[in-house]
């Protein structure tokens, strides 16, 4: 009996200390332990190579490891979802995109998440022109004998790197302004979906200029027009498909994301970190290195205001594009 109750205050002594250390931890000064940014696309997707750029700059600010975990597949949704579900407590981030928050939430008539009450907005990272890319054995060189070419063949198809993003969209409105019949084969990711169309086993693409940048070297691939509102400063003679008279004009954008419910203080200093990392000229050199634009500081307020009319203005797109919700 007596063991039994040294025992019994032993276990509630040990409780008592691992809660008072909890607590202790918790009244720390954010962040005190690694931070957990959950990046739901492939390891060398686009959205993963910025995020490996700008993260570990944001990491030296924050003085705090900053570990990148990939969760690709399914439409970025298992990892968003699993983002959304962590605890809020500063120390899981989604790594977001235009397809987690924007046209996935009208695509989709069931997620595992809602992101307009599952996830706060904290700060803006970059974005990317996207550009219309073929396969030189096509033997089209122009966005005008694509079409026509479309038209006559009936069975054209083009690739992206999933359901949701914005190079499906920028297709799908290609699609619309032209009346061009054109099937969509969806990745999941980019690298592989690349290399494909390389080979001619797609017919078109929208992208990154950084990931088609392999095959425009080896001669394979052959650039259209980017789909951008203006011309990227990558590629300024590439000129835009609105310049071209087609009315296509999205941008692939990323941000990150906190579960609704994180302290502001997290929030506010994480925000804080990235828009310093952002200004770093060995981030910018590295980012623009991939054809990425770094955008102008926003505060998360702004951000989330951001968010909710992208996402508003996908879900116009979607519909009048007609494309069917899964």
């Amino acid at each position: 009996m007596f063991m039994r109750l040294v025992g019994l205050s032993l276990a509630i002594g040990m409780g008592s200390a691992a809660q008072v250390q909890e607590a202790a931890q918790a009244q720390e000064a954010y962040p005190n332990r690694a931070i957990h940014v959950i990046v739901p696309l492939p390891a060398g997707s686009a959205a993963d190579g910025v995020a490996r750029i700008v993260m570990p700059a944001a990491e030296k600010l924050l003085g705090q490891p900053i570990i990148i975990e990939n969760e690709g597949g399914a439409a970025s949704i298992p990892g968003t979802a699993r983002a959304a579900k962590a605890k809020p407590d500063g120390y899981t981030f989604l790594f977001g995109t235009v397809a987690t928050q924007a046209s996935n939430p009208n695509i989709f008539n069931k997620l595992p998440y809602d992101p307009s009450k599952d996830f706060t907005a904290v700060a803006r990272v970059a974005g990317q022109s996207l550009v219309m890319a073929v396969p030189k054995v096509s033997g089209v060189k122009t966005i005008d004998e694509f079409v026509a070419k479309a038209k006559k063949s009936g069975n054209m198809s083009y690739a992206s790197a999933g359901i949701g993003t914005s190079a499906h969209l920028s297709a799908e409105l290609l699609k619309l302004r032209t009346g061009i019949p054109l099937r969509h084969i969806p990745y999941q990711g980019g690298s592989q979906s690349v290399l494909d169309l390389m080979r001619g086993e797609t017919d078109a693409m929208f992208y990154s200029l950084a990931q088609f940048q392999p095959g425009l070297q080896s001669g394979e691939l052959i650039l259209l027009g980017n789909a951008g509102e203006t011309r990227t400063k990558f590629k300024s003679d590439l000129p835009t498909l609105r310049e071209l008279g087609y009315d296509v004009v999205i941008n692939s954008w990323y941000g990150l994301y906190a579960p609704t419910g994180t302290p502001s203080e997290a929030i506010e200093k994480m925000a804080a970190a990235v828009n310093k990392a952002l200004t770093e000229p060995a981030v910018i050199e590295a980012l623009e290195k991939t054809g990425t634009e770094v955008y102008a500081s926003a505060s998360p307020a702004e951000f989330q205001k951001f968010t909710d009319a992208e996402r508003k203005r996908y879900g116009e797109l979607i519909a009048a594009a007609g494309i069917p919700k899964k």
